[in-house]
């Protein structure tokens, strides 16, 4: 998905709770009918303009999963339920059954658990809010993506410290609730000497399959893989957004449905992206609906054109000595628009060093130009090494 739309929102109701406890339910019904079966129910009732047997299945929902009032309220399927004289009600409900439940865990604990996930989503819900009154290629949605930025820049270096002392803080340390938030950080800062650490917690119960089904897509886009589970799409295009390629796509509901989450195209109506899984014979979605592979080739002909080139730029970078001292090195990843002049824009850091690195690689870059040959706006990612050397320039 686009990196802005990685939200609680979606990556809580979508994903849904790993376990819950046993529903209360009437004999008729089924006894496997879960918290997660109920919510998605309820979520169906009130697109089909139902309101009262949604409010109807999300009492029971709240009453035996683990849904907050926040997740409820940003649900957007649910907005028209905020007028029935039962909401409130059902806020307190959530509420109440969230307060008892995270009061037998660590509370300083879990209150800089809250902070961090309030500041991971701070700039990305008027980034979302952009999109829906003015596009996803606005200025308005790029402004609060650069403040997200410098914020998720300090977040990933907070986790870093949580996780040496605490390793990942799943549900046994901060319960259902909160179990996700420190993966959104670090899925909001990919990088893959994560996903060891991810994967055991996730092998243990501490933090669901579903949601880190997301950062498995996103590390494979980012190597030029295909995605496994369709969580991934590329920037808007004319307004719209693309699916990135999918491997073996006609069993991607399969491999979904194995971790717990809704079919793809249940899922891609979040993006109004008419989506139809592909038989093994037949695809029926036009080829725009997908974002190109690029070739292997990777430096042919490239529509922008580093003025003095790359080792020129690695060159001007100085190894500040904050970093020296603390012994940094490695790469700082930036992401940036290249407009028509060929200057950059929004500059910000996507994968932080530290230590100083980050301040130097963004004046560096902010002070190159590009010869932009397809006269229109380009956005590109860079890394830049710390400590530089000459020979190691590449």
């Amino acid at each position: 998905m686009p990196q802005y739309l990685t939200t609680a929102l979606l990556a809580l109701s979508l994903a849904g709770p790993a376990t819950y406890g046993a529903a209360r339910q009437p004999a008729m019904l089924v006894a496997e009918e879960s918290a997660p079966a109920l919510y998605q129910q309820a979520r169906s009732a009130a697109r089909q303009g139902n309101p009262q047997a949604a409010l109807r299945l999300l009492k029971r929902a709240v009453a035996t999963g683990y849904y907050s009032p926040e997740t409820l309220q940003e649900e957007g399927d649910f907005a028209g339920l905020t007028s029935q004289r039962a909401w409130p009600r059902l806020l307190a409900q959530a509420r109440t059954r969230q307060q008892r439940y995270e009061a037998q865990f660590n509370q300083p604990l879990l209150t800089l658990i809250r902070q961090i996930g309030y500041q991971d989503q701070q700039y990305r819900r008027v980034a979302e809010e952009a999109d829906r009154t003015y596009g996803p290629d606005s200025p308005q949605l790029r402004a609060a993506m650069q403040q997200q930025g410098k914020l998720d820049n300090r977040l990933i270096r907070q986790v870093d410290s949580l996780i040496t002392v605490h390793g990942y803080p799943g549900k046994s340390l901060v319960g259902e609730y909160q179990q996700s938030v420190v993966f959104l950080v670090i899925q909001h800062n990919p990088d893959e000497k994560y996903l060891p650490l991810l994967t055991a917690a996730a092998d243990k119960g501490e933090l669901r399959w579903s949601s880190l089904a997301l950062l498995v897509d996103r590390l494979r886009v980012a190597r030029g893989e295909k995605q496994l589970y369709g969580s991934q799409l590329g920037p808007a295009v004319n307004g719209h957004y693309q699916l990135q390629p999918i491997e073996d796509e006609p069993n991607v509901n399969t491999r979904r449905a194995k971790i717990g989450l809704e079919p793809l195209e249940q899922y891609l109506k979040h993006w109004s992206i008419p989506y139809q899984v592909p038989t093994a014979s037949h695809n029926p979605n036009p080829p725009a609906m997908y974002v190109t592979p690029r070739p292997a080739t990777t430096e042919e002909k490239s529509p922008i054109e580093l003025i003095g080139g790359y080792e020129a730029l690695y060159a001007q970078l100085q190894y500040p000595a904050a970093a020296r001292q603390q012994h940094l090195a490695g790469r700082v990843t930036l992401e940036l628009r290249i407009d028509k002049q060929g200057i950059p824009q929004d500059v910000m850091v996507v994968k932080s060093l530290g230590g100083g690195c980050d301040e130097e690689a963004l004046r560096v870059m902010r002070a190159a130009r590009f010869l932009n040959h397809a006269g229109e706006d380009h956005e590109i990612r860079i890394n830049l090494p710390f400590p530089y050397e000459k020979e190691k320039g590449k």
